[in-house]
């Protein structure tokens, strides 16, 4: 039996990379707002408490940024899957096993990085789906984006049961006894956003630890994850049929199909985005109702579309000889030290225990900031890069 190593900077596909790049960038730009917010008030939706040129940046986020890039990551790790498992299966007998090791590891750092860190982590969450990916690795291209797609669909299908549940009970004699244990609900969740606040400006590390592990454990244990995890899965299965066809390790013999994506996101892709921009700013994922239904199923489109739209035209640019684009590849090449550094950069510079910036900056800085962060292509000065934006914004 030969033995796997890792993968040679030939074998590495450069448009890969700088698709990587950009979407670091945009999970940085979604994050950024929830290091200096608590992950319990994404349950509210859009944060309205904002003016002027930060209203602008949140919205732009919210509207073209949210949900598109953790799509986008998810597809390039279906990608991902089959590239090492088609290089595994020529080096190793046993390729399933080192993808599995692979997906071990990512949980280790993923749990370390949840607990220890930050809570917004999205490691564990790809762990779990990549080991269930392990059922599909026989499982041809043409297949692969059918169970995806049904995977996508199925927690849309439970939103709108459960919208319809409470609609029901609603208009039932107890009524009144559900809309007091909504507003309860709404109460006690409102402190605990607040205690949230309080906690990450100025608590101590382990005030910090303690209040994580009890945000996390409501965000995930609260059925977040049946929600979360078959739309992660489903991406990553569509991202693995890309992978089995081929489309972005070899561009050039795809145009056809990169054009396509790029209208599919111009078509339905941008305007679904432009409705949530527009009607879904309210939407609460605490109590279902049938118009958080319609705006998280016009998000679903929104956020594979746009995000096909995305990489398309980074494709386009790649293929046209842009080399603008070249500087994203640099942070894609180490996406995983990349994304546990931010968590770590600007946990330091916000909280308490750190620097104690927590609420000092708007959202138009902080985005200044991601998009700093994530350009800075020396891995040497990763760490450094955050902190000098910082005294540059003082």
């Amino acid at each position: 039996m030969s033995t796997a190593t890792p993968t040679a900077p030939q074998e590495r596909s450069h448009l890969l990379d700088i698709i990587r790049g950009f979407a670091l960038l945009g999970i940085l730009l979604m994050n950024i707002e929830y290091f200096q917010r608590p992950l319990t008030a994404m349950m509210h939706g859009f944060n309205s408490e904002q003016a002027g040129l930060d209203y602008a940046t949140a919205w732009g986020v919210y509207t073209f940024v949210q949900g598109k890039f953790y799509t986008m990551f998810s597809l390039l790790f279906g990608m991902g899957f089959v590239l090492f498992l088609d290089r595994a299966m020529a080096k190793t007998s046993a390729p399933r096993f080192l993808f599995f090791r692979r997906v071990f590891v990512l949980a280790l750092f993923g749990l370390i990085h949840i607990v220890y860190i930050w809570g917004g982590d999205i490691l564990v969450t790809y762990a779990i789906a990549g080991a269930l990916l392990l059922l599909f690795t026989k499982t041809p291209a043409k297949r692969l984006w059918k169970w995806g797609a049904a995977l996508i669909i199925i927690p849309t299908l439970l939103f709108w049961l459960g919208a319809w549940g409470i609609q029901m009970g609603l208009n039932s004699a107890s009524g009144a006894e559900m809309l007091a244990d909504f507003e309860q609900t709404r109460i006690e969740m409102q402190q605990m956003i607040a205690m949230g606040h309080e906690v990450y400006s100025a608590g101590s590390y382990a005030e910090v630890l303690r209040y994580r592990l009890s945000e996390v454990a409501l965000m995930y244990g609260g059925g977040g994850a049946i929600f979360f995890i078959p739309v992660v899965l489903g991406t990553i299965l569509i991202g693995a049929a890309f992978g089995r066809a081929g489309i972005f390790t070899n561009p050039i013999e795809h145009r056809k199909a990169i054009r396509n994506m790029v209208f599919f996101g111009a078509i339905f892709g941008l305007p679904s985005a432009l409705v949530v921009g527009i009607y879904g700013l309210d939407i609460e994922m605490m109590i279902p109702n049938y118009h958080g239904a319609m705006i998280f199923t016009v998000q679903a489109i929104a956020n594979i579309g746009l995000c096909f739209a995305y990489i398309g035209i980074l494709a386009v640019l790649y293929l046209g000889g842009k080399k603008w684009i070249q500087h994203l590849a640099p942070a894609g090449r180490m996406a995983l030290t990349n994304y546990l550094t931010h968590s770590i950069v600007f946990t330091i510079l916000f909280y308490g225990y750190g620097f104690g910036l927590y609420g000092d900056f708007g959202r138009f800085a902080t985005t200044l900031m991601a998009i700093a962060q994530t350009l800075n292509n020396n891995s040497r000065w990763q760490f450094a890069g955050g902190f000098f934006v910082v005294l540059m914004e003082q």
